[in-house]
């Protein structure tokens, strides 16, 4: 009898040790995401001018750009190609552009180190809108301001 209240105790005293693992479901990883930025962002459009200038509308194209960024300060920039004719084709479905680390400024500013085989390339962005749904950014080449919209997924 003795060791079987002995066994009953141990055996309660385990279970109330264990707790059960946690499981968070995507909204609430989201949340915990400190970072405004982090996540996936399809570009939608691109312009050189402010205001009604020269905007390239890419929603309807064969390919999305896909601009992912990751907690950590790494980033990824690839294509994925929606129509279906370039899986037909042999083409693979992912072909990656761009890959670094990222540096995320007050909120305001968005610099990515893109690194590649021999060498490194920085591109400093100023953020113009970054919700939950919409990061604009704001960057530049010599003869102009580029403006890139990206939509949140």
């Amino acid at each position: 009898m003795k060791y079987l209240i002995f066994l009953t105790l141990t055996t309660c005293i385990l279970f109330s040790c264990t707790e059960a693992p946690k499981v968070t479901s995507d909204k609430e990883d989201e949340e915990l995401s400190e970072n405004p930025i982090v996540g996936k962002w399809k570009l939608q459009s691109h312009r050189k001018k402010e205001g009604n200038g020269s905007e390239i509308d890419v929603k309807h194209q064969p390919t999305e750009v896909i601009l992912s960024i990751m907690e950590g300060g790494y980033f990824v920039i690839y294509d994925t190609f929606t129509d279906p004719r370039f899986n037909q084709k042999g083409f693979n479905r992912i072909s990656e552009r761009s890959k670094g680390q990222w540096e995320f400024i007050d909120n305001k500013r968005l610099i990515l180190h893109h690194n590649f085989d021999d060498s490194t390339r920085t591109e400093e962005m100023s953020i113009t809108t970054l919700n939950k749904n919409t990061l604009v950014t704001k960057g530049g080449d010599k003869k102009s301001n580029i403006y890139k919209t990206y939509e949140g997924y």
